[in-house]
């Protein structure tokens, strides 16, 4: 986790979207069971299945992960496209880049303006604005207009607008999530004054009005991350949970805070001396992980890594019991994973130095056994389908937001 926030980086907020929710099928219950992978013989990517074979030919010089529609994104002859699992090209439109579908759509770059693809592989809505969220479990998207302002509109480009039918605009807005999003609007510091934000429903009702916090983190289940007006803030920021009416849902005061996952928890750390410590707290504001360690990453699955000292260990989210302990790091050896869970299987590398010289294996792990279901070494198996996970695209599971994981297939 470890998000350092400053108030440089809170005033980022009106060119920054964070990600948004994914769709309830997502490319972690794709059912293709496809990784991409990297053949060094032909210098070309393809597609292999859970026994390492060749399900797709390498034939393709960039390649994505499989979404929940049934696609991944290729490249091929210098132009991108939409593959069907079987590898077909689809008929589609043409863009310079695009994301996975979110509530079925994928946001796509084109001539470097912003528009959104749907499952036809048509824009609904046309690369026209200079920035542009991901569509959320609210059916809206937020954009950036012709008055560098930003407003919303749903997936059939209808603007959202006030009472009298103005369009809502604001100086900085993330997006929606559960019925509310963070906005700002006025950002000016040229006085002095420090920005303060306020939430909103979809109606663009202030749910918590303006003036009363400098940084706000809409957390999603209604519960939002606040930090209070200062004039002279002091980081790491102190922060409050609260429900959406700003009502305290809890009495302690965190350092860092996470979205809410699928698993309705989500990261918290809280300052324990010079360091942060990291733990879990429920829609409550129940801490149900203790906060113990010195990293968390998002729950998925019902399960979660954490760093406790120098090992990384995957908890079970519920019992906070170890699941999969990975060897502690050392000098020469740096065993990590690369994901949370997926359809029951989590990966992990390990990279071990003697010298000059490195050896790299990816393990993909079941995490109710710890066994191992597939495994690759770069040593070993380098030149019969170099498997590059750090190309992949990111993962997108019910509910989550902000991750940073890689999709993974069982």
């Amino acid at each position: 986790m470890k998000n350092t926030i400053n108030l440089a980086a809170i005033l980022m907020l009106v060119t920054v979207f964070a990600a948004c929710n994914g769709e309830s099928s997502t490319p972690a219950n794709d059912s293709t069971k496809l990784w991409p992978a990297y053949n060094a013989s032909v210098n070309l990517y393809g597609y292999i299945d859970s026994k390492g074979e060749w399900a797709i030919p390498a034939q393709f010089t960039e390649a994505s992960s499989f979404f929940s529609s049934g696609s991944a994104i290729v490249k091929i002859n210098g132009q991108n496209a939409f593959i069907d699992k079987k590898g077909k090209v689809q008929n589609c439109v043409s863009f310079d880049e695009a994301s996975a579908f979110q509530y079925g759509f994928s946001r796509a770059v084109l001539n470097g303006k912003y528009g959104l693809i749907n499952t036809n592989f048509e824009f609904a809505i046309q690369p026209v604005y200079a920035s542009l969220g991901e569509m959320t479990n609210d059916g809206l998207v937020t954009y950036e207009a012709a008055n560098r302002k930003y407003g919303f509109m749903d997936k059939n480009g209808n603007v959202v607008t006030d009472k009298e039918g103005n369009p809502l605009f604001y100086e900085s807005a993330g997006e929606f999530r559960d019925g509310y999003c963070v906005t700002c609007s006025d950002l000016s510091t040229d006085d002095g004054r420090i920005p303060t934000y306020m939430l909103i429903n979809k109606k663009g009702d202030a749910s918590i009005t303006e003036g009363r916090f400098m940084y706000m983190q809409n957390m999603g289940k209604g519960i939002v991350s606040a930090v209070e007006k200062e004039k002279d803030p002091i980081y790491p920021y102190e922060r409050h949970l609260l429900t959406a009416d700003g009502s305290s849902i809890s009495s302690k005061i965190y350092h860092e805070t996470g979205a809410f996952s699928a698993d309705n928890v989500a990261v918290v750390g809280a300052k324990d001396g010079d360091k942060i410590k990291y733990g879990y707290v429920d829609t409550k504001g129940k801490e149900v992980i203790s906060l113990i360690y010195d990293d968390a990453t998002r729950s998925a699955n019902g399960y979660a890594w954490v760093l406790d000292d120098k090992t990384w260990k995957l908890i079970d989210i519920k019992s906070g019991h170890a699941a999969i302990i990975c060897q502690p790091q050392t000098d020469s050896m740096r065993e990590v994973p690369l994901c949370g869970v997926h359809n029951g299987l989590t990966l992990i590398r390990k990279v071990s130095y003697i010298g000059y010289e490195f050896s790299a294996e990816y393990r993909w792990v079941d995490a109710k056994n710890d066994k191992v279901v597939f495994s690759w070494n770069y040593n070993k198996d380098k030149g019969n389908g170099d498997l590059n996970p750090a190309s992949w695209a990111p993962a997108r599971n019910k509910q989550d937001v902000e991750i940073d994981e890689y999709v993974f297939l069982k």
